[in-house]
Parts: C-alpha cells; sequence; structure tokens
C-alpha cells in the first residue's frame, strides 16, 4: 500500500513539475493528457515513437 502510495504521490508530482514548467507546447498539448500517457511509476505506457521520445526527456529532466 505505501509503495502505491508513494507512486501515486511521483505522478502528482510530475503533473505539477509540468505545470510549473509554463511552457506552451505543454500546455497547448494538455498536462492530463501528458500525465494519461505514464504509469504510477513513470513509465510510458501509451505513445508513439515521437511521443515516447518527447515523454523520456521531460521524465529524465523530472528526476534530475
Amino acid at each position: 500500500m505505501i509503495n502505491e502510495e508513494r507512486r501515486n504521490v511521483m505522478k502528482e508530482k510530475f503533473k505539477l513539475w509540468l505545470i510549473s514548467l509554463n511552457c506552451d507546447l505543454i500546455n497547448d498539448l494538455g498536462i492530463d493528457e501528458i500525465v494519461s500517457r505514464v504509469d504510477d511509476r513513470l513509465e510510458v505506457v501509451i505513445a508513439n515513437k515521437e511521443e515516447r521520445a518527447v515523454l523520456e526527456d521531460l521524465i529524465k529532466c523530472f528526476n534530475s
């Protein structure tokens, strides 16, 4: 249960981080749309090749 809550917290923190970037491109795509493409472990689950590359870069920046 604790690990599941921690994962949900990470996804929520990722969402808040995306919002804090205040990037027009991210805002145009939609924060919720972007977050919906990753699971609670911040692994890309739904994306084409180009989307996956962008999501992986965003996750890498978030984790650094």
